[in-house]
């Protein structure tokens, strides 16, 4: 059992030191975390202790559990407390229980729907709070063919009388239990949209199953006010509300309520930092927020260099920009080589990539190097894993910058898009941005599955892509009350793929292009989007599809970011500090790196 449970978390092990296993949970440490996770199980009712030979439980299978454990962290990266959390063996319940991928099938939110939930509260300078529900899954409400019997973790299984063993009977899904989240979420959501005195009354959106909004409509009238809206992520959730006064009132008799049902803590009403699903807010205004990574990367700094003083100790030129086009090279010879002996560098590698990629999704500028390391898992380079250096030592010199929305800027309320493709490769890349007040809600660097013919096509696919992403984007923000007036305006840089936006034709050139790819002409037939030209200089797309120099690439983080409207302090101090202390060592790590990438 214990070789199994360090197999089943090796995954997460790697790129996060904060989680441990039950072999590493042996220490008196953990004594406490492991009772009050029983204690847990005792207060919600979630099992009942029954004898292995009760007819009750008759031809029931028994489910081994385990122990796994997390190190809580602050928002300033310091250790609150260690959790021990009780878990079912998943493999053997979908094994022994027969659950299909179907039922099992649970939906998170995804990130671009919390970034437009973020953006459309700002436009609107709606209220904000968060909060967590305690135990989530033991309060899935189940029924009585989904209960599962499962034998107590080592250090609290019983015997009776008889010598017989005792086992539980679950009331509630456990963790781990390969459908609880299924369970949990369909009694989330019936609670939510359940009508009153009984639920929230709450709407569910038909684009983002977890996210949920109500409002007021005057009579004639499209317009929505009194508006409150939830985003949920499992047992992670955050509550927006308009200023009115109505609005304010309904919002507090939701947080009742849910406390009442779920015992979920909301944590005060506009906070000016607050920490949430593993990154960073600040808002010094209710117009205005910044989402970062700030406590992650200074923790993913220390992990990886040792402690925040070593980014010191690296090049100048690696505090503006995650890569340089040079680095094309040695992905193309990592590509032609396609083999790695090394099973070291391999796992070092694959580590460092995995822990980047979780600050994607507020540092944008960084997707297209991570796009080209990650083609590079199987068979890593000392001069691709250079490069994640490279991008690691970038973040954590610009830890705080964030991606800020905000509705002081021109035209902040209007959703508007760029698309653009990279037909440098075999297969071209397809990059695209959807801004919302100011900053990107959804961005995306990717590969196409298709070999193209022509930078034409390659547009007319990054395009598609574009136009599947805004329909749902589209859906999303008008569903939490932001009116998408008008064609939204999608821009690109080819003028062939304009030209076939605007016009059907079947020429020599374009006789090749599949009819499927149209659908941004689709669109713009329909007046839901209008397809614009743009100078490639000017189409901040352009960071996700190529490795720019340090100009190109601090002009588009500033346009994606929208870096003029974050409204936090900069430390200029600290920051002239670092270069002061990069540059008093640079000639010599400048000679160290040149010999690594040799």
């Amino acid at each position: 059992t214990e070789f199994d449970s360090d197999l089943a978390f090796l995954a997460k092990a790697k790129t996060n030191p904060d989680i441990f296993t039950e072999r590493q949970m042996r220490g008196t440490e953990w004594d406490t975390p492991k009772q009050s996770e029983i204690a847990k199980f005792e207060r919600l009712m979630a099992k009942t202790d029954i004898a292995a030979d009760d007819p009750m439980i008759k031809g029931m299978p028994i489910c081994e559990t385990m122990w796994t454990g997390k190190c809580k962290r602050l928002a300033s990266g310091t250790i609150d407390k260690l959790n021990a959390r009780c878990v079912l063996r998943g493999d053997l319940h979908k094994k022994y229980y027969h659950v299909t991928d179907n039922q099992a099938f649970a939906p998170v939110s995804r990130n671009s729907s919390l970034c437009s939930c973020e953006a459309v509260g700002r436009i609107y300078e709606q209220h904000y709070c968060s909060g967590d529900v305690p135990g989530a899954y033991l309060q899935g409400e189940q029924f009585q063919c989904e209960q599962v019997v499962a034998r107590p973790p080592p250090g609290f299984r019983k015997w009776d009388e008889r010598g017989v063993e005792i086992l539980w009977l679950m009331n509630n899904p456990m963790y781990g239990q390969d459908d609880a989240g299924a369970i949990w979420n369909r009694t989330a959501n019936d609670y939510l949209t359940d009508d009153k005195p009984r639920g929230c009354e709450f709407n569910r959106c038909p684009h983002e199953p977890c996210v949920y909004s109500k409002w007021d409509s005057p009579p004639s009238s499209d317009d929505y006010i009194n508006r409150v809206t939830c985003g949920t992520y499992v047992d992670d959730w955050r509550l927006y509300n308009d200023p009115a006064t109505e609005a304010k009132r309904e919002s507090a008799w939701i947080k009742n309520r849910l406390k009442e049902r779920f015992g979920l803590e909301f944590r005060a009403s506009d906070p000016e930092d607050d920490f949430f699903l593993g990154s960073n807010r600040t808002s010094l205004s209710r117009s205005n927020a910044t989402l970062h990574a700030t406590t992650f990367l200074e923790l993913s700094v220390k992990r990886f260099l040792g402690s925040l003083e070593a980014l010191d100790e690296f090049p100048p030129s690696w505090s503006y920009s995650p890569s340089d086009p040079s680095m094309q090279k040695d992905w193309e010879e990592a590509c032609a080589k396609r083999s790695c002996d090394d099973k070291e560098l391999i796992r070092e590698y694959q580590q460092l990539f995995g822990t980047l990629l979780h600050a994607v999704k507020y540092r944008p500028e960084v997707e297209a190097t991570l796009n080209l390391c990650g083609t590079c898992l199987t068979f890593p380079t000392k001069p691709m894993k250079g490069w994640l250096t490279r991008t690691l030592v970038y973040l954590g010199r610009t830890r705080k910058m964030g991606v800020t929305y905000s509705n002081k800027g021109k035209d902040a309320d209007v959703l508007r898009a760029y698309a653009d493709s990279n037909w440098s490769e075999t297969r071209s890349t397809t990059g695209f941005c959807i801004m919302l007040a100011g900053g990107a809600i959804a961005h995306s660097s990717k590969r196409q599955h298709c070999i193209t013919l022509s930078s034409c096509e390659a547009e007319l696919i990054a395009l598609c892509d574009t136009a599947v992403e805004l329909i749902y984007i589209i859906g999303l923000v008008e569903f939490i009350g932001h009116k998408v007036t008008g064609s939204v305006e999608v821009s690109t840089d080819n003028k062939g793929a304009y030209d076939l936006c605007h016009r059907f034709t079947s020429a020599q050139h374009s006789r090749h292009v599949d009819r499927k790819l149209f659908k941004m002409r689709e669109l713009r037939g329909a007046s839901i989007v209008k397809v614009g030209l743009v100078p490639t200089e000017n189409n901040p797309a352009d960071l996700f599809t190529k490795i720019l120099g340090r100009s190109t690439c601090e002009k588009h983080r500033a346009t994606v970011m929208n870096t003029a409207a974050d409204e936090r302090k900069s430390d200029k101090s600290a920051s002239a500090q670092t270069k002061a202390n990069v540059t008093s060592t640079g000639s010599a790590v400048l000679e160290r790196d040149r010999a690594a990438k040799t």
